[in-house]
């Protein structure tokens, strides 16, 4: 049996994270007093003059929190007050002294970093504990929903549903043009719900970025308002809130992409993939087509896909554990028995094949196809195109219909007549989408 799957938006929801509460002094956020000092004098290097208020948004602390860190900072002599707003002491103007330039630059020499605070890596990974992917759940329902208009046998949606609702490593192969990469997007999408992650880890002194706005989805846009005051905070914005994240990765990825990557030049960390991707899915799309070879990513990966625990080495060489609570899906074209052997396979839990679409499968996606583009569907047309393009010349796979129905309706804006699915017009698209034509 086949079931046809109809997407419903409205059905979709994002529930609210639980926030953070906020540290209200600098004790309080588990992090050396001296990283914070620093950090200070880093971004008063580049604003030349700040007032309090003004550090306490750019470093995103509590107004009491950073009048701790400048205490200390004034205390050393690294910092001086110019004057005020008017605003009291929210207002008071800070700048470096000359021994503060000195201790910003050599600070800058250790890590180029300037932005939010970072959080403990023990607080890192107590929230991802928190909020692991592996305490979501994924129902039929909501599979079926995720997976929109694919056409897949009852059989197919089984296996997938309980790879997805296993949150466990899952690989999907076959021929090319069956859905897959469909699969797994949907997949990844399919749980609604948000986290929080920081802008950035403190690991071993080192400040590794790990919000990325090119991969990561802010869950809304509504930001609290902030006077400047002591308390004015009530949450520890050093977290942001995003949808569960879905990282992808085709054949760009490389061996630097899994590892924390160190630019000597701007002296900054950057999350490897995984680890943007904790607390949601990382898709590795034509797996083994990377310009990393697949045995090697398994390799990398053999211990965190079954522990959910993976090392990094920072470029001093110290090695730091973090969480790898992701769902990893690979998408293939290629066989599994072709990309590593069996003992590296048994890590991935889950192998699902997406076969070509059976004759009867290959008619209701044609009939969807044509039905969402609107062009008139023709049964014997169809038969026509099965029985002169396919049979031993050519298997039926899943992304035909598409192609070949947006095809018929380009030929008919070029031709000044409405589309129409016909024996003639099916054999003029084919003979420019296929590589040969009938015998």
């Amino acid at each position: 049996m086949t079931t046809i799957f109809t997407q419903d938006p409205a059905a979709a929801t994002h529930p609210t994270v639980h926030h953070i509460p906020e540290p209200v002094t600098a004790s309080s956020l588990g992090l050396d007093r001296g990283l914070l000092v620093d950090l200070s004098l880093k971004t008063l290097f580049y604003g030349g003059r700040m007032t309090r208020a003004e550090l306490s948004g750019a470093l995103k602390l509590s107004g009491s929190a950073m009048q701790d860190v400048l205490h200390a900072a004034k205390a050393d002599d690294l910092v001086q007050i110019l004057g005020s707003d008017g605003q009291g002491p929210a207002g008071y103007q800070y700048t470096l002294t000359q021994k503060g330039i000195d201790r910003a630059h050599d600070a800058f020499q250790r890590s180029g970093y300037v932005g939010p605070a970072p959080v403990s890596l023990s607080a890192y990974i107590h929230q991802t504990a928190q909020q692991t992917v592996r305490g979501t759940t994924i129902s039929r329902e909501q599979v079926q929903r995720a997976l929109g208009n694919l056409v897949l046998s009852d059989e197919t949606l089984g296996r997938i549903g309980r790879a997805a609702a296993s949150r466990r490593s899952t690989l999907i192969y076959g021929n090319s043009g069956n859905g897959k990469t469909s699969v797994v997007r949907a997949l990844g999408a399919a749980s609604q719900s948000n986290i929080l992650i920081p802008y950035a880890i403190e690991m071993v002194g080192q400040i590794v970025r790990l919000y990325d706005p090119s991969k990561h989805e802010i869950a809304h846009e509504e930001r609290p308002s902030f006077d400047g005051s002591l308390f004015g905070r009530r949450r520890d914005e050093r977290w942001v809130a995003i949808r569960r994240p879905v990282i992808w990765a085709g054949g760009e990825l490389t061996r630097h992409s899994v590892e924390l990557q160190w630019d000597e030049r701007t002296r900054l960390y950057e999350a490897p993939l995984q680890l943007k991707a904790n607390g949601g899915t990382l898709i590795i799309d034509d797996f083994g087509r990377q310009r990393m070879p697949a045995v090697d990513l398994l390799n990398r990966w053999i211990g965190a896909l079954e522990g959910n625990t993976d090392h990094l080495t920072l470029h001093t060489g110290q090695m730091v554990e973090i969480p790898f609570d992701v769902m990893v899906l690979f998408s293939t074209n290629l066989m599994p028995t072709d990309l590593a052997d069996d003992a590296f396979l048994r890590r991935i839990r889950y192998k699902i094949e997406l076969r070509n679409p059976t004759p009867a499968e290959f008619r209701t996606i044609f009939r969807n196809e044509c039905d969402r583009r609107g062009v008139r569907f023709d049964d014997m047309a169809v038969s026509h195109l099965v029985e002169h393009w396919y049979g031993a010349r050519r298997d039926l796979r899943g992304c035909h219909p598409r192609d070949l129905v947006e095809a018929i309706s380009d030929a008919a804006v070029f031709d000044g007549h409405a589309p129409a699915l016909t024996p003639g017009l099916l054999d003029e698209v084919c003979a420019t989408y296929f590589l040969h034509e009938p015998n």
